[in-house]
C-alpha cells in the first residue's frame, strides 16, 4: 500500500512488547480494584496468560514479525517465545477458555515464521481444546459454558474461526485435521452466526444470540463485536484464497473467486470435496460484503466508533485496529483489489491510529465488556487496543 511507517510505529511496537512481557504482573493497587469489581459483580482480569488481551498483543507482534525487517522480526518473536515459555513453565500449558484461540492463531503464525516445534505443539493443544469445547444444537461453540449458558458471542465465533482457518490451512494433513470432520470448519461457525445473530434489515451483527430462547442479544453494531467477526471472516477468506491458489498451482480448475459473490459456493465447484471449509459457504463473498460495510462506516477522521453506525460517537481504537487489520488482510490477499479509493481509506486509518498514541501507548480504547449490552464507556490504554492497532499498522505497512 506504499505506506512507510515512522518512529511512532516503532514506539507502538516497543510498547506492545513491554505490555506483553508485563501482562501477568498485577500491582497491589490493581489487585485491590479487582476485589472491588468482583464484589460489584463486574469482570476482573483472568490468571490465564493466553486470554484474549494477551492474544491481541501477540497478534500485533506476530503481524509485525511477518514484515521483512529482520531486526523487528527477531525482537517480536523473542517476546512471543518468552510468553509461550512462561505459559508452559509457570502455568503448565493449561487452556481454560475459548478466548485462548486467538493466542493459538499467533502460535501458528510464529511456527510458519520459525518452524520451531514448540509453536506447533502449543497450537495442537489449543486445537484439541477447541475440538472438545461445548457447542449448541447447530454445532456453534458456546462462549462461556461454565456459567450454564448457551449463549453464542461474536467474540468466540471470531476467535475460534480465526484459529480454525489458520490451523487447518497451515496443517491440512495433520491427524487432528483429518479426524476432526466439520468440528474445525471455520465457515460453519461463521455461517451459523450470520444466520442467527445478524439483523436482517441493516446487515449488522448483534453481540450474540442464543438458540435456547431464540433471541438476538446485545448491541447492534458494537464496534468490537463487528471487529471480532470481521477478523474471523478475514482469516477464513485469506485461507480460502490460499487453498485456491495452491490448487491452481497443481493445475486444478478452480472458479475465479471474483465471480463468487453470492451467499453460497457454486454447486459444481470441483474443489468442494477438498476445501478445508467444506460447508459450501462462500466466505470470500461475505468478506467483501463486510468490507463494504466497514468502509461505509469509517469516520471522517479515519477511525471507527465504539458503535460503528454512530460515526459521530466516541472513537474506539480497539475496534479501529481490528477493522483496519481485517481490511488490510483481505487487501493483501488480493480479495479487495477493485475497491475504489481504498488506499485513501488506509492512509486515513493509519494517521488516525498513530494520532491516538502517546509515547507508543495506544489510547482511547473502550474498556472491557462485562456482558451483553454492558459497556462502561471508559476509554484508555488497554492490551486489546494496543495489540489491534499494531496488527493493523503492520498489515497496512
Amino acid at each position: 500500500m506504499g505506506y512507510r511507517v515512522d518512529e511512532r510505529y516503532k514506539m507502538v511496537l516497543d510498547r506492545t512488547a513491554n505490555d506483553l512481557l508485563g501482562i501477568m504482573n498485577v500491582s497491589l493497587v490493581q489487585q485491590a480494584k479487582d476485589v472491588v469489581k468482583r464484589f460489584m459483580g463486574r469482570s476482573v482480569r483472568t490468571k490465564d496468560p493466553l486470554f484474549w488481551p494477551a492474544g491481541m498483543l501477540m497478534l500485533g507482534l506476530v503481524s509485525a514479525a511477518e514484515q521483512e525487517n529482520s531486526e523487528i522480526k527477531s525482537k517480536c518473536l523473542a517476546v512471543i517465545s518468552a510468553h509461550l515459555d512462561m505459559w508452559l513453565k509457570s502455568y503448565d500449558g493449561k487452556i481454560d477458555f475459548v478466548d485462548d484461540a486467538l493466542s493459538g492463531v499467533c502460535f501458528i503464525k510464529a511456527y510458519e515464521l520459525t518452524h520451531e516445534d514448540k509453536y506447533k505443539e502449543a497450537a495442537d493443544k489449543i486445537a484439541q481444546f477447541i475440538l472438545t469445547a461445548p457447542r449448541d444444537e447447530q454445532g456453534t461453540i458456546i462462549y462461556n459454558p461454565g456459567r450454564n449458558s448457551s449463549n453464542i458471542f461474536a467474540d468466540g465465533v471470531g476467535q475460534v474461526s480465526m484459529f480454525m482457518a489458520a490451523y487447518t490451512s497451515a496443517f491440512p494433513d495433520s491427524d487432528i485435521v483429518i479426524s476432526s470432520g466439520s468440528r474445525l470448519d471455520a465457515s460453519k461457525q461463521i455461517k451459523n452466526f450470520f444466520e442467527m445473530g445478524v439483523d436482517k434489515k441493516s446487515g449488522l451483527n448483534y453481540h450474540g444470540y442464543s438458540l435456547h430462547d431464540n433471541q438476538k442479544k446485545g448491541l447492534l453494531g458494537w464496534g468490537r463485536a463487528f471487529g471480532w467477526l470481521y477478523m474471523g471472516v478475514a482469516e477464513a477468506a485469506c485461507a480460502a484464497i490460499k487453498s485456491s491458489d495452491e490448487a491452481n498451482d497443481n493445475d486444478e480448475k478452480i472458479p475465479n473467486s471474483e465471480n463468487l459473490d453470492s451467499s453460497e459456493c457454486q454447486k459444481d465447484c470441483p474443489d468442494k470435496k477438498r476445501c478445508f471449509m467444506n460447508s459450501g459457504f462462500n466466505i470470500t463473498g461475505l468478506y467483501r460484503k463486510m468490507s463494504r460495510t466497514a468502509l461505509e462506516y469509517q469516520r471522517a477522521d479515519g477511525g471507527w466508533s465504539w458503535q460503528i453506525q454512530g460515526t459521530e460517537g466516541h472513537i474506539d481504537m480497539s475496534a479501529t485496529g481490528m477493522i483496519a487489520y481485517s481490511l488490510a488482510r483481505g487487501y493483501n490477499a488480493g480479495i479487495l483489489d477493485n475497491v475504489e479509493d481504498i488506499d485513501s481509506s488506509f492512509d486515513k486509518a493509519v494517521e488516525c491510529m498513530l494520532s491516538h498514541t502517546e509515547k507508543g501507548a495506544v489510547l482511547d480504547a473502550l474498556s472491557s465488556c462485562d456482558d451483553f449490552g454492558v459497556h462502561y464507556q471508559t476509554y484508555g490504554h488497554y492490551p486489546w487496543g494496543q495489540g489491534a492497532v499494531l496488527a493493523a499498522l503492520a498489515e497496512i505497512s
